[in-house]
């Protein structure tokens, strides 16, 4: 599995006046950060990325989550906090709901406590049991 976050107002990798910092400060098209068990590249662009170019990044996994690119083609679980989050209006996309509150909904609505549930529902209706 992999995730993605899009970020269109854009966000900090790094602390400030740190070496990776100052490297992205000074026009380094990519910084590469390698620890004993992790690899992170920054990759400065001058536009941003479309979808597909992201996607075609990430290899060697069965399920990308997504976070954000709402316009973008494929299935929907959106997640809805009561009080913050308006009711999903994604059309034929939405498959499920992560909800605190109760709602009554065309597609599975799951708790945001029911993370296995929701696992074993994304597994049965994606065809990716082995």
């Amino acid at each position: 599995m992999a995730a993605v976050k899009h970020a269109p107002d854009g966000y900090d990798l790094d602390v400030e006046n740190s070496d990776t910092w100052q490297f992205c400060q000074t026009g380094a098209g990519r910084v590469v950060i390698v620890g004993p068990r992790s690899l992170t590249m920054h990759h400065l662009y001058d536009q941003e990325p479309t979808f597909n170019e992201v996607y075609e990044m990430v290899e060697g996994v069965d399920l990308i989550l997504v976070e954000g690119y709402k316009s973008e083609q494929g299935p929907k679980v959106e997640v809805v906090r009561k009080g913050i989050d308006e009711r999903p209006e994604l059309g034929d996309e939405l498959i499920a709901v992560v909800s605190d509150d109760h709602l009554q909904e065309r597609v599975p609505c799951f708790s945001t406590e029911s993370v296995e549930q929701l696992a074993e529902f994304l597994i049965d209706k994606l065809s990716l049991r082995k």
